[in-house]
């Protein structure tokens, strides 16, 4: 009798934990959905070719569109050093396919400075070429670009900072998107990089304050303005000569 007892206990008990039991079901979960390639960032990774160069030297073909002024920019080296190694004389120009020889910092002397009077910062009235806020400040550690990151929206006027001849308009410098150089003398120069739309052309004289493009974000992570001041083919900060 006691038998039988045990037994239907045992019974019962399994039933009601077994009815108190969830069955889950797992279904097959969805494989990771696919990621968009992730949009390559040039931004501090071209600047190595300016620093191979400037431990061992480098020959540069000219493509579609080069000027002696963009290659001075790709390399970090004073235009006019360029075309005295490559017997270039003034007015610049340069012909697709040319082999320019880019030497080394061994080989990179000063300029002696000319006892005939040229214009220098005091001379040059600057503007800001955007008024928007300042998102990457300048940076003398910086393989690549050295210069500032101005903030803004797509379309917005860029200006010349100072009068001058536009010496490049283009796109084919890696990393700078649409890019507008202006020489102001022979000592200066300015860059506009990652213009949505050039609004000069090169060989064009253009005014202080003159709209010349409209901030974009080509080869830019971002819409922003990319602004840099060269003295005698180096980058200098910006921020120390616009008002």
């Amino acid at each position: 009798m006691k038998k039988n007892l045990y037994l239907i206990i045992c019974f019962c008990t399994l039933i009601l934990v077994s009815g108190c039991t969830k069955i889950h079901k797992h279904s097959a979960k969805d494989p990771y959905p696919e990621k968009k390639p992730r949009k390559e960032r040039v931004y501090f990774t071209y600047g190595m070719k300016s620093k191979k160069a400037s431990a061992s030297g480098d020959t540069y073909i000219v493509k579609k569109g080069d000027t002696l002024y963009s290659i001075s920019l790709l390399y970090d080296v004073n235009y006019i050093k360029i075309a005295k190694w490559n017997n270039i004389k003034s007015p610049y120009r340069v012909s697709i396919g040319d082999q320019i020889i880019i030497k080394s910092n061994k080989y990179r002397k000063k300029i002696t400075k000319s006892k005939k009077k040229i214009k220098f910062a005091s001379n040059i009235k600057w503007v800001r070429p955007h008024n928007g806020r300042v998102s990457k400040e300048f940076s003398y550690s910086d393989v690549g670009k050295k210069g500032i990151d101005i903030s803004g929206n797509i379309g917005d006027k860029i200006y010349s900072s100072s009068g001058g001849i536009v010496v490049y308009a283009g796109n084919g410098i890696k990393g700078y998107g649409n890019l507008v150089i202006i020489k102001h003398n022979d000592t200066f120069l300015t860059a506009y990089a990652h213009t949505n739309k050039i609004l000069v052309e090169e060989d064009s004289v253009v005014e202080k304050g003159e709209v010349i493009a409209e901030l974009g974000d080509t080869d830019s992570i971002k819409p922003l303005l990319h602004f840099q001041i060269r003295k005698n083919g180096k980058s200098v900060d910006p921020e120390k000569y616009l008002p």
